[in-house]
Formats: structure tokens, sequence, C-alpha cells
């Protein structure tokens, strides 16, 4: 059998795209693990805030704080994408995908990329080629590929959180119609955190939800976090304020993790 044809069908890169990514965080002197999620960075469109771009990955870097990217990291527009971004891009597809790498090397390399999702701006390339762009990254990177969306389990000390991240759709422009969209997801996903990207959104809510806890016995409340991860594109000029849309901060959700007690803090 050729080394190939083994694999035919198949999904060399094993447990990729995966369902379930197991994070191990290690607390801080402060009692907490931070985690950033991050994405809609459009790299290669001419409103991508690219300083600001570059001046969270070295944040991350410099302090050691891991993150999700939530897809849409690259604009890749091609000829038969909706508008004529295809003109206005500053990189083609390829330049952006290397420059991308090229940025978010000397984090994998530090093993701060806990999971790298795919997102539509990506997936025009695979519906034109067939050929998954952002699984490519994530394998020259040597991180795990989350797909268009993926659940984690995350320990830290003691605690285990369970994230739910998507890259998300809908076309909610008002940030209470935004935020709606992830809030509606997690009526049907039992995690601590449900986050979304896509809409360009930077917001975080909390549902208290009532339960029984059958080991205690006892009524009890949770916390859900429902959060919307941001973008980096600027305003002026572009599609925002082409459509009358609100002007958005630039920037990503910043996770505390506690590691003495089962908590969650957001700053945005």
């Amino acid at each position: 059998m050729k080394k190939l044809d083994k694999y035919t069908g198949q999904d060399k890169i094993v447990g990729r795209p995966m369902r379930l990514n197991k994070i191990i965080l290690e607390p801080n002197n402060k009692g907490y693990a931070p985690l950033l999620l991050a994405g809609d960075i459009h790299w290669g469109s001419p409103q991508c805030d690219t300083k600001a771009v570059k001046d969270l990955f070295s944040w991350s870097l410099k302090d050691n704080v891991p993150l999700i990217l939530m897809g849409d990291l690259l604009e890749a527009s091609l000829r038969d994408s909706v508008g004529y971004g295809v003109y206005q891009q500053k990189l083609n597809p390829q330049e952006q995908m290397e420059e991308m790498i090229e940025l978010l090397q000397p984090l994998a390399d530090k093993g701060l990329v806990k999971c790298l999702l795919t997102g539509n701006h990506e997936e025009r390339i695979t519906k034109n080629t067939g050929i998954d762009i952002s699984k490519l990254m994530a394998r020259i990177l040597r991180v795990p590929y989350g797909g268009y969306a993926c659940w984690h389990l995350i320990k830290v000390g003691k605690q285990n959180y369970t994230f739910y991240t998507t890259h998300g759709s809908g076309g909610s422009t008002l940030p209470h119609t935004k935020l709606n969209s992830v809030v509606k997801m997690g009526y049907f996903l039992q995690a601590d955190c449900v986050a979304m990207g896509h809409l360009h959104g930077l917001s975080t809510d909390i549902r208290l939800i009532e339960y029984i806890d059958l080991k205690d016995k006892m009524v009890k409340q949770h916390k859900q976090y429902v959060v919307l991860t941001g973008a980096y594109l600027k305003w002026a000029g572009g599609y925002g304020e082409v459509k009358g849309m609100p002007i958005s901060k630039i920037g990503s959700p910043k996770a505390k993790l506690r590691a003495d007690s089962h908590d969650i803090h957001f700053s945005l």
C-alpha cells in the first residue's frame, strides 16, 4: 500500500479538526490564568488595524498570555466574493497567509496558541478550491485546529472550565442584536462560556441558570458567560461606514480563570 493510499478519504492530521480540545493553563501569582479570544483580524484588508494586531500579539508573547484564534484571520477576498474587496486588499491571499504565520510563529513556538479556528473568509478559499487554508496554517504552526467551532475543557489548578467557541454567522448590526445571537446559542449549549466572532462586536454578558445539584441535593445557580470576541477593522472607509453600521471598539476579550474557585472575569 502506498503511503498516501493509507490516508485516502481521511484526515491525515490525527485528532484535527477536533471536537474537544483539552487545555491546561498554569495560574499566575495572582491566582488566575489569563486567556485571550482573538479573531476577525482580516489581515490584508485596507481597514485592518495592523498596529493593534501586532501590539496584541506582542503583549501576549511578552506576558505569556495564551489565546484561542476565532477565525477570519485573513481577508481572503476572491474574484467572486461579495463587493470589490479583491481589488482593495493590500495583499493577495498567499501573502496574507504567509504574513499571518510569521506573526503567529513566535506565539506558537512558545505554546501560547491553544487553538486556531477557521472563519467564513478563509472558507471562501475552501469553497473555491477544496483547500482548507486554516488547517494548513494550523499544521505549519503545529497548533490544534478546531474547524469552525470547537469545545474546550480548560483546567486551571483544580478548576475545570468548559468553553464553546465558534466563528459564528448572522447579519446582526446593532450591539444588542449582535449579543443576542450568541445568547441564543447558550440556550442549547451547557458551557461556562459561549464565545462567537464574525459579528465584529466586543461585548459580554452573564446568564444565570438554576438547576438541582444531584450530589448536594440543593438548588444552585450556574453562571454562563456569553461573549462576542471583537474585531480589528477600522470603521472609516470600510464596510461598516458604507452600510451605516455602528462603530465597534477594536480589540479582544481577555478572560481571567480563577484557580481557587470556579469563577471567570472578562475585560474588554
